[in-house]
């Protein structure tokens, strides 16, 4: 358990530094208490539906913001996880979701 807990921390660390190097200026970024997973906040105005449906084409999926809400808040968020062995590959999917993101801009 001590290495799983130290593969994920390792995991998120390195998610959050490809996010930062690539997503749109006022992207936030936390991480929700006892995962392996960062909720991200773009700026107001994206889409998170409309990016998604644009990765999936691309191979890329991640959680849009509004499927944790009820009354459909959360559009400009997304949740990715942070479960898989870190690779250049996924390290690559999360650089061109971020220039994905930059590309849609607000809405």
């Amino acid at each position: 358990m001590r290495r799983l807990r130290r593969v994920l921390e390792q995991n998120l660390r390195h998610l959050t530094r490809a996010i930062e190097a690539g997503f749109p200026v006022g992207t936030r970024v936390s991480r929700p208490t006892g995962g392996f997973a960062l909720w991200l906040e773009l700026p107001r105005g994206f889409d998170s539906r409309m990016l998604f449906d644009e990765a999936i084409e691309h191979g890329i999926c991640f959680a849009p913001g509004d499927v944790f809400s009820a009354s459909r808040r959360f559009r400009n968020c997304l949740r990715l996880s942070a479960g898989w062995t870190w690779s250049e590959r996924i390290e690559e999917g999360v650089r061109r979701l971020g220039a994905l993101a930059r590309r849609q801009g607000p809405a």
